[in-house]
């Protein structure tokens, strides 16, 4: 009886608040605060293993609120690439449809999702994603740390309308305190211990058991704010980088923020190796963090100073080949685009997991063994054809494929190929692509490439194409049967091939070779 009450007495008290509710805790939600417990939909969790989605993956729309928080052209960005989700009521809908159809946004990616909210802080009430143990990708609610219902709701309403699997926990949390790698490594500040009637450990078992978190740091909230979100401060942007704030000697928060630096350098990654750690610099506490990462873009927030550009340069520094797009809002130090959006993850994504290649300072016959787990969630099944590496070093203008086979080693849905020995000292780009019968075509990462740098490994001269030590009209031979598409040659032989270095294997390399053996 109380618990209907609770919810009867809340959804009057917000009702006709869509447009007033601020991010902040009000008077009378205050005085109400416990009433956030009454709002729980406690399930049991997903099938294990269970993996939580992390916001660099594969997305296909975003999730907002109207009234907006965001700007109508920012909408319009999105909309070039992916859907837009808009909670809205349904009597505001046909003011929706007008404020986005006026700017110009693609209404064909426009999906109303209709139901009352309190505010369009869709960051941090709306669903979270995860991967079950039958490879289905559904919703895991958690309670909203604020006693607003039909915010509450909302990931029951995605979740219905999109028709996927719908669990809930019992935990208080709200989305812009917590990040996740995609791995099982997730963060938060002490905020999720503090506003829970529960132990630490009860906390972090439910973190495991509902969203497969096997590694949860929390740290002290190191801005000294109201909201304690650590989108405020930090960021992942990839299961091997991660992204803090920086700020003067003679910033007041200057010790906390190293503290927490201090404290992340000190982990590994789900890799077992150290972060790689960039560094933003907000003086004036510009929430440069708070950006949103959505496929091969990144939508970083603006403030109009003098720093902004730095911001700009530090997201390509770190996420090279990403298109890294800035906009103004009415952008604060605690609250910004990333809280007032939330990826919704293509619900039959190609999983590609795959730890990139560090600095190699030894010869390698073999090449570098690139390495990933592919596996397709439409479950239609990969195109075998379409695993590939795609690489070049310091000569080549163009990236080259290298077709994927199944593993050696007994790993499921694992794939694997060889980079070539390099002929002198280089760095190496590469990416991985896949596609499935479903018609997609993912790649990893999602835009950009992975670098690492080599020694050279002098195997053989160049033009000694069949590799046995000698160059002659065997090597003639080969080179032309490719040049004449009559015959094929591996990677290592194609390098071995282009005696001109213009990653072009053609009717001048067939010249240089002869001449090479008639000077010999």
């Amino acid at each position: 009886m109380y618990f209907l009450f609770s919810i009867l007495y809340l959804s009057i008290l917000f009702s006709e608040n869509e447009k007033s509710l601020p991010h902040y805790f009000t008077e009378e939600e205050l005085i109400n605060k416990s009433l956030i417990y009454s709002m729980s939909r406690d399930t049991e969790p997903p099938l294990s293993p269970v993996r939580n989605i992390a916001e660099f993956e594969p997305m296909q729309g975003v999730l907002i609120r109207y009234p907006f928080g965001i700007s109508t052209s920012m909408i319009q960005e999105i909309a070039e690439d992916v859907i837009i989700y808009c909670l809205v009521s349904q009597a505001l809908q046909n003011s929706a449809y007008n404020s986005m159809n006026n700017a110009g946004v693609d209404m064909s990616k426009v999906e109303f999702i209709t139901g009352s909210t309190d505010s369009y802080w869709t960051r941090d009430y709306g669903p979270w994603w995860v991967v079950d143990g039958n490879k289905n990708i559904g919703v895991v609610d958690f309670t909203y740390n604020r006693p607003r219902p039909n915010d509450n709701a909302a990931p029951y309403k995605v979740s219905d309308y999109l028709n996927t699997s719908y669990y809930a926990t019992d935990v208080v949390h709200c989305g812009g305190n917590y990040m996740t790698d995609g791995y099982g490594i997730s963060a938060s500040s002490t905020l999720v211990y503090e506003e829970n009637n529960m132990s630490n450990n009860q906390v972090n078992q439910n973190m495991l058991d509902y969203y497969g978190v096997h590694t949860y740091h929390t740290v002290e909230d190191p801005n000294n704010t109201y909201i304690d979100h650590i989108d405020c401060w930090g960021k992942f942007l990839s299961p091997q980088k991660l992204l803090i704030r920086s700020v003067s000697g003679t910033h007041p928060q200057y010790n906390e923020i190293e503290e927490v630096v201090s404290y992340f350098e000190s982990t590994l990654n789900s890799y077992g190796e150290p972060w790689e750690i960039f560094r933003v610099y907000t003086p004036n506490n510009q929430p440069y963090t708070n950006s949103l990462i959505l496929n091969n873009k990144v939508f970083v927030p603006l403030m109009n100073s003098s720093w902004d550009d730095d911001a700009l340069d530090v997201y390509e520094q770190a996420l090279p080949g990403y298109e890294i797009l800035g906009y103004t809002g009415s952008w604060e130090s605690t609250d910004a685009l990333h809280c007032r959006t939330k990826g919704i993850p293509d619900l039959g994504m190609i999983q590609i997991f795959h730890n990139p290649l560090n600095d190699i300072y030894e010869p390698q016959i073999e090449g570098y063994n690139v390495l990933a787990t592919i596996d397709d969630l439409s479950q239609m099944g990969l195109v075998y054809d379409d695993l590939k590496v795609f690489w070049k070093n310091n000569s080549s203008s163009e990236f080259m494929p290298i077709q994927m086979s199944i593993c050696d080693i007994d790993i499921p849905d694992c794939y694997q190929s060889n980079i070539p020995p390099q002929q002198e000292d280089t760095d190496i780009q590469y990416f991985i692509t896949a596609q499935d019968y479903s018609g997609r075509y993912d790649r990893l990462p999602i835009a950009g490439y992975y670098d690492f740098s080599v020694v050279a490994t002098q195997l053989f001269d160049s033009g000694d194409i069949n590799m046995d030590n000698i160059t002659n009209i065997l090597d003639v031979v080969l080179i032309v049967n490719y040049v004449l598409g009559i015959g094929e040659l591996d990677p290592y032989q194609i390098q071995l091939s282009d005696l001109n270095n213009d990653m072009i294997i053609n009717i001048l390399d067939v010249i240089l070779i002869v001449n090479l053996i008639l000077e010999n």
